[in-house]
């Protein structure tokens, strides 16, 4: 499963040299224990240029959030998907596929898939999604994203849940980016079975 470069930083020195190590632009975002969703707690901030700008955002989120923190490799831009595994206590892992980003409200665009399937029924559970459907197909001018690609990574990301269930309760990868060049794990969640049984129960 395709995922952007990414290193774990506790100091603007050590920040700074894992950008120049992964390339600029980069994206940088709390890693302070506890914090799940990192745009809720204005935790991730977008294409840092160079070296001055990561050290002015580094300042702030330390500041406001703690010194740990990532540094990742900006994803190119594309449409962008929310996958999710969830342990269901009759069926097993169920793999949900959907609109991501800021689209998960605006489209409210959902399907499910028990796991692990291959690309073929990605597809169709791709194809099930109509608004999304066309977002990739390039609407509004622009380029088609890779469908053959962004299927692969679905049918991979079925397997790997099917084989953590075992050990994992949740997995929200959101948002998957996809475009013309393939498709990429930008940023995800990942719930250890135990906890996920925890706060179903809570």
């Amino acid at each position: 499963v395709a995922t952007v470069s990414c290193r774990v930083a506790d100091g603007a020195a050590a920040a700074e040299r894992a950008a120049e190590e992964i390339g600029y632009p980069v994206a940088l975002k709390t890693a302070a224990p506890g914090i799940l969703h990192k745009t809720e707690v204005g935790g991730v901030l977008l294409g840092l240029r160079d070296g001055a700008a990561l050290r002015v955002a580094y300042a702030d989120l330390a500041g406001r959030l703690g010194k740990r923190v990532l540094v990742a490799a900006m994803a190119a831009s594309g449409v962008e998907i929310m996958l999710g595994m969830k342990v269901d206590p009759q069926f097993g892992p169920v793999i949900v596929i959907g609109a991501g980003g800021v689209l998960v409200e605006v489209l409210a665009a959902v399907t499910h898939e028990l796991a692990p399937f291959d690309a073929a029924t990605a597809r169709r559970a791709v194809e099930r999604l109509k608004p999304l459907k066309r977002l990739l197909a390039g609407a509004r001018g622009r380029p088609a994203s890779d469908v053959d690609r962004l299927c692969d990574l679905i049918a991979r990301f079925s397997v790997m849940g099917a084989d953590l269930a075992h050990l994992v309760g949740e997995i929200d990868a959101n948002p998957v980016i996809a475009g013309p060049g393939g498709a990429v794990v930008a940023d995800a969640i990942v719930v250890p079975r135990a906890a996920a049984g925890a706060r179903a129960q809570g």
